[in-house]
């Protein structure tokens, strides 16, 4: 399917890939960018990410059959609001929110449900802004579509062909499966490499290698946004870093102990954990 005009709110990492991604799948004849700087605006143009450029929602999304909301999770339903009154009838409404209980409970009574629906594809990088961008970003990633009780099922079918066509893997999830899963496999890591990275005496840094760098990439992120993440889903991210306060238990003990057969065990299961997923991810 062809989109005649596609509403971009926020165009920085995400939105500026998924521009790309329809300009160059051919995807909709029109892509339209909102954001609040102009300057960051006019360079997705120039990037090729968008068409068109407003600091106006009124403006971007009139007469727009798919409207994207990229913005901060707790602007999102607002925006799309806006969006929706001057959208075609049928126009689809989403997001790339990371979490997705509160953004639903914010959407009810407010959003169609024959409109709106979830998304959140797992992809992005600690770098922000339209500049960072690529086209392939979401080739070859995973989608989570998280419709509601009350979401017209004919509307799964259609998110999952949108992002089917940019070149995605799909899975649907409620949006209480879907902050659970999320707490752990993303929310979590972004709080222990930034703990990881604090924990580090500023005497030390000096000796760090590539293998303190990996570890903390992610702590590189935009605090206030993930400041924005962890609250409107700081119960499954407070259970997550509990389990993981346990397994650092386990280590303690060993460590206390001089336990290095149980040390073995440890470094074991993580090692065959880390290979099982980077196997799957090379093999996709």
């Amino acid at each position: 399917m062809v989109w005649q005009r596609v509403c971009i709110i926020g165009v920085g990492l995400l939105g500026g890939s998924i521009g790309l991604a329809l300009k160059r799948k051919r995807l909709a004849k029109q892509v339209v960018g909102v954001g609040r700087n102009i300057a960051k605006l006019e360079t997705a143009i120039h990037r090729g990410a968008i068409d068109l450029a407003t600091d106006d929602i009124l403006v971007g999304a009139k007469d727009a059959d798919l409207v994207i909301a990229c913005t901060p999770v707790q602007s999102i339903v607002d925006s799309l609001c806006v969006a929706a009154s001057v959208a075609t009838s049928n126009a689809i409404l989403t997001d790339v929110g990371s979490t997705k209980q509160s953004i639903t409970r914010s959407a009810l009574g407010r959003l169609s449900p024959k409109q709106f629906i979830g998304s959140h594809p797992i992809a992005g990088g600690h770098h922000s802004g339209v500049e960072h961008a690529v086209g392939t970003l979401i080739d070859g990633a995973l989608v989570v579509i998280t419709p509601s009780e009350n979401t017209d099922p004919e509307l799964v079918d259609r998110m999952s062909g949108f992002w089917e066509s940019m070149g995605a893997r799909i899975c649907v999830l409620s949006p209480k499966d879907h902050d659970e899963a999320l707490a752990v496999a993303s929310h979590l890591p972004h709080m222990v490499a930034s703990a990881l990275a604090t924990a580090t005496p500023p005497e030390i840094l000096q000796f760090v290698g590539k293998g303190w760098m990996d570890s903390t990439r992610i702590a590189a992120s935009n605090s206030q946004l993930w400041r924005q993440i962890l609250e409107e889903n700081h119960v499954p991210a407070l259970q997550a870093m509990k389990n993981f306060a346990t397994i650092c238990g386990s280590w303690v003990e060993a460590l206390e102990k001089g336990d290095f057969d149980q040390i073995e065990q440890l470094l074991k299961a993580g090692k065959a954990t880390r290979e099982a997923v980077a196997s799957r991810h090379s093999s996709g």
